[in-house]
C-alpha cells in the first residue's frame, strides 16, 4: 500500500495543474462539462502544454544564469510555482480564446473552418446580435426586453429581462411593470432578434 501511496503521489503531483486549468476552463464559460473520460484527457493535453511550458521556462533560466545572472535555483520547488502560475494562464488565456471567436474567426477567414468558439448557435446568437429580443411563449404570450443574461442552451435555463414589455395581439407594447423579469427557457418557444430596436446593454 506504502509502494502504491509513493506511485500515485508523484503522479497526482504532476497532473494537478492540467486539472486545474481544466477547472478555471469550466467554471468560467458556458461550456458543458464533458464526461469523466472527456475531462481527464483535456486535462492531460493541458498538462502536457503546462510542462512543456515549464520546460521552456527552465532552460531560459539556465540560459540566463550562464550569462552571470542569478535568477536564483532551478529546483522542483521552482518547477511546482511555475507549473501553478502556467496553469493559471492557461486556464484563462483558454477561457478568453472560447468566449472572444477571434481564433475561430481567423481560421474562418482561411477556410480552415466552419465552426465558431462557443458552445452552440444558440448561445453564439446571444453573443453576436447584441439587442432587443423578443420571447414567443408556448402560451401564445410575447414579451419583447434587453437580454442581460440568457441561458446558455435552449434546453434549461432562464431568461433575465431587462425593462419587460408584453406585446399584445396587434404588436404594441404594454409596460409589464418590473425592471426585471425571469423567465424559463422551457416555456419560450422561439427567440426573435430585433434589428429595429438594436441598443447597449
Amino acid at each position: 500500500m506504502d509502494d502504491l501511496v509513493k506511485e500515485v503521489i508523484p503522479l497526482l503531483q504532476y497532473l494537478i495543474p492540467g486539472f486545474l486549468s481544466t477547472w478555471i476552463f469550466y467554471s468560467l464559460t458556458a461550456f458543458r462539462r464533458p464526461d469523466t473520460f472527456g475531462q481527464i484527457v483535456q486535462a492531460l493535453i493541458f498538462t502536457f502544454v503546462i510542462h512543456g511550458a515549464v520546460t521552456g521556462i527552465g532552460v531560459a533560466c539556465l540560459w540566463v544564469g550562464a550569462k552571470g545572472f542569478s535568477v536564483g535555483k532551478w529546483n522542483g520547488e521552482a518547477e511546482a510555482v511555475w507549473a501553478f502560475f502556467s496553469s493559471l494562464l492557461l486556464g484563462l488565456m483558454a477561457c478568453r480564446l472560447a468566449t472572444n471567436d477571434r481564433l475561430h474567426g481567423w481560421l474562418r477567414n482561411r477556410n480552415v473552418t466552419k465552426q465558431s468558439s462557443y458552445p452552440s448557435e444558440w448561445f453564439s446568437a446571444f453573443v453576436q446580435y447584441d439587442r432587443f429580443i423578443t420571447l414567443h411563449l408556448i402560451d401564445e404570450r410575447r414579451v419583447l426586453g434587453w437580454p442581460v443574461e440568457w441561458p446558455p442552451e435552449s434546453a434549461n435555463g432562464q431568461f433575465v429581462m431587462q425593462d419587460p414589455h408584453w406585446l399584445d395581439e396587434d404588436g404594441k407594447s404594454v409596460p409589464s411593470g418590473a425592471e426585471y423579469l425571469l423567465i424559463d427557457s422551457a416555456k419560450v418557444k422561439w427567440v426573435e432578434f430585433n434589428p429595429t430596436l438594436e441598443g447597449s446593454s
